[in-house]
């Protein structure tokens, strides 16, 4: 009897524990370049990205943070981000091509929870 009610509570516990958890609503691309110059990532990665990104069906925004060899955007999808916004997203960025300036040394693209206004 113990061990089911133990099981119990920690099942119950487990799902109060997740309804804290905010829901993936956006898609979140992490871009890493060689470029060290905010301004240049911005002209040469961020603006490009951001311009294909609009194209996609149903996007209603993007949200970006470019810095010293770095790129983050949070694309916003009418009704939240799904898994197949999230393949599209990846479909659409693998096709770019930027400057011989840039090289990307990593990039990943997720659902995640909204951080950037």
């Amino acid at each position: 009897m113990k061990a089911w009610v133990l099981a119990a509570a920690m099942l119950l516990g487990s799902q109060a524990a997740s309804a804290f958890e905010p829901a993936p609503s956006v898609v979140a691309v992490r871009y890493a370049v060689t470029e060290q110059s905010p301004e240049r990532v911005e002209q040469a990665v961020t603006n490009p990205l951001e311009r294909t990104l609009l194209k996609l069906p149903r996007v209603t925004g993007i949200s970006s943070a470019t810095s010293h060899g770095s790129i983050v955007l949070e694309i916003q999808f009418e009704g939240g981000a799904q898994q197949q916004d999230a393949e599209a997203v990846s479909r659409h960025i693998e096709k770019l091509v930027f400057g011989s300036e840039v090289v990307v040394t990593s990039r990943t693209v997720s659902l995640a929870a909204q951080r950037m206004d």
